[in-house]
């Protein structure tokens, strides 16, 4: 914990030396983020969905950002139309999501299944003319029977409409896995699938600019070359660009220097275990497993 604090204190000395009100490079800050036509895109379909008790599939590849949009979308709804409910251990079996629901619906859990769906149906019930709105985060690592469970609680006592909005985040290819026999059934209720794209260099510069101004640090303190190879890095993968472009800025600030230069980011890329840019791509025999 000493070791934690004393890291901390030299980060925030280093940031000083700069002239930053703190460490720059970050996505979880409203001032970092960045929007883009896909992000717009994206928001607006999971409020069309969410208003519409649909469900939608918003797919991407590592880091790119599904989960941090998911959630600032999550919080902006307004309480007196909507009801979040948020699952993040994709580990749950059907058991484990009822009992998590249930609770989250400030109901009680029961070793009967029965009881604790009865339970549910009493919550979901409860909320009236609030519309719930069920996140399942990382959904391509659900097993079958949990995704089962959930799409059988869409039509929970079979009411006019589909008892909640479900929204569905995973890897890009878990639009193939719920095509397969055993998932065809929630595959038919996918309203609409997003698919969220890594960032292109132009928005990979931008995030890098709003980055150093977000601590009161002007452009010039990313050479260009560097902003270029740090794009090329991260392959445009948003939390592969933060984790590069802050290793690069560790880099520069330990030394008498005010820039981040290429140098700084090649030292970052050995530092930093992922990243996309350089990775092979899979090799033919391993491509055709997933046709």
């Amino acid at each position: 914990m000493k070791n934690d604090v004393n890291h901390d204190a030299d980060l925030t000395l280093l940031a000083r030396r700069w002239g930053a009100t703190a460490v720059p490079f970050g996505l979880v800050n409203a001032q970092d983020w960045l929007e883009t036509p896909a992000t717009q895109s994206a928001w607006s379909a999971l409020t069309q969905a969410a208003a519409l008790r649909s469900v939608l599939l918003l797919s991407g590849p590592n880091g790119v950002g599904k989960s941090a949009l998911a959630g600032r979308w999550l919080r902006q709804l307004d309480p007196r139309l909507y009801h979040p409910l948020c699952l993040t251990q994709a580990t749950l079996s059907g058991t484990g999501i009822l009992s998590a629901l249930a609770t989250r619906l400030g109901k009680p859990v029961s070793f009967r299944r029965e009881r604790t769906l009865q339970f549910l149906e009493e919550g979901f019930a409860q909320l009236e003319r609030r519309i719930p709105v069920l996140l399942l985060d990382e959904a391509q690592n659900l097993s079958s029977a949990s995704l089962e469970e959930v799409r059988l609680l869409l039509g929970l006592n079979l009411p006019a409409q589909p008892t909640f909005a479900l929204i569905l985040l995973g890897d890009e290819y878990l639009l193939s896995t719920l095509k397969l026999r055993h998932q065809r059934a929630l595959y038919s209720r996918l309203a609409r699938h997003v698919p969220l794209p890594v960032w292109t260099p132009t928005e990979c510069g931008q995030y890098l600019l709003r980055g150093l101004d977000a601590v009161g640090l002007s452009p010039g303190a990313l050479e260009p070359a560097a902003s270029e190879l740090l794009a090329s890095a991260s392959g445009g993968v948003p939390r592969s660009l933060c984790l590069l472009a802050r290793a690069a800025w560790i880099q520069a600030a330990t030394q008498p220097t005010q820039r981040i230069t290429p140098e700084h980011v090649q030292a970052a890329i050995q530092t930093v275990p992922c990243v996309p840019g350089l990775l092979q791509p899979p090799s033919a025999p391993a491509a055709e497993l997933h046709p």
